[in-house]
């Protein structure tokens, strides 16, 4: 049994408490807002219905009700804005991290903390930086909805369940994301080859028509409805189960890379009890390495112009 805090009542972080109050390994959750009205309203619309599923607590409180999280989900932040430089919403929300980061560890110091807030890469990073935590315990979303979305589409495309579907996309989530295509099989085989073993054939730009589609599909839902929320609830339940159950599962999750540039990105890593304990090492085709390579090269110029209160 676990307790989750939910920092951030909106879209996202309300489908999360919907979908987290549905685990039976969930006994507790904590949803934080500034807006403490809209916070009680949708802990009391879950709780009506808990009743008819199983015992579990839902309700708005601050951050000294989060005390003794297992896990603290971060939603909040100011959105990015078409045409603005990427640095405004990112300085802007590297100072609301820097606010309620010390607030969280204040009353769960032993928490693993799980960054949603988009950009999910580079606000991991800041948390990391803020809260002083291992590695292990600063996990970001990362690449959970692309190799998700990905794995739709190709279930879509040949008409399989996307269990039957193996496949990871890595790098930052956004633009730059790649798709490690040689790493992606249907029943054990490459693409080319279940699609020649069942007569389908491939449009010849085929790869390059998903990929996009993998990176725009997430807009198309926001103009259709607004916030994307039910499918990062799923995730963001698949990550904190992995934490609260100890299950390892290796999940494609933002984590920090240590080498001569330290930068958070997605890649796939071993998720447990202790959060993020290892990332595995894949091996990539060039183009896959190439590619990976300018993704962390746009991350960390990025990264290196993020102004923390310490350094003004």
């Amino acid at each position: 049994m676990s307790k989750i805090t939910i920092i951030g009542a909106g879209a996202v972080g309300s489908a999360s408490a919907f979908s987290l109050s549905r685990e039976p390994w969930v006994n507790e959750i904590v949803l934080v807002d500034l807006n403490e009205k809209k916070a009680t309203g949708e802990a009391l619309d879950i709780m009506h219905g808990v009743p008819l599923t199983q015992t579990i607590q839902i309700k708005k409180g601050d951050y000294a009700d989060s005390y003794d999280s297992d896990v603290v989900v971060i939603t909040v932040g100011i959105p990015e804005v078409v045409g603005e430089s990427r640095l405004i919403p990112l300085q802007k929300n590297t100072e609301i991290l820097e606010s309620i980061v010390p607030q969280i560890l204040k009353y769960s110091p032993n928490a693993i903390l799980l960054v949603v807030s988009n950009p999910v890469d580079l606000l991991t990073y800041v948390t990391y930086k803020v809260s002083g935590l291992p590695k292990e315990r600063v996990i970001g979303l990362g690449t959970m909805l692309d190799s998700s979305r990905l794995r739709y589409l190709l279930s879509r495309d040949f008409n399989v369940s996307p269990d039957n579907i193996s496949t990871f996309v890595i790098g930052e989530h956004g633009d730059s994301q790649v798709v490690l295509w040689s790493k992606t099989h249907i029943a054990g085989l490459s693409v080319e080859e279940f699609a020649q073993s069942n007569n389908i054939t491939l449009e010849e730009d085929y790869f390059k028509k998903l990929e996009d589609e993998v990176r725009k599909t997430a807009f198309d839902v926001w103009e259709m409805k607004g916030p994307n929320a039910y499918c990062v609830a799923t995730a963001i339940s698949e990550v904190t189960r992995a934490i609260v159950r100890n299950e390892s599962l290796i999940l494609p999750v933002s984590s920090l890379v240590e080498s001569h540039d330290e930068i958070y990105i997605s890649l796939p890593s071993i998720i447990n009890r202790k959060g993020n304990i290892k990332t595995i090492t894949i091996p990539m085709n060039e183009n896959e390495r190439k590619s990976l390579n300018n993704s962390k090269a746009m991350l960390k110029e990025l990264a290196n112009q993020i102004s923390f209160k310490g350094e003004q």
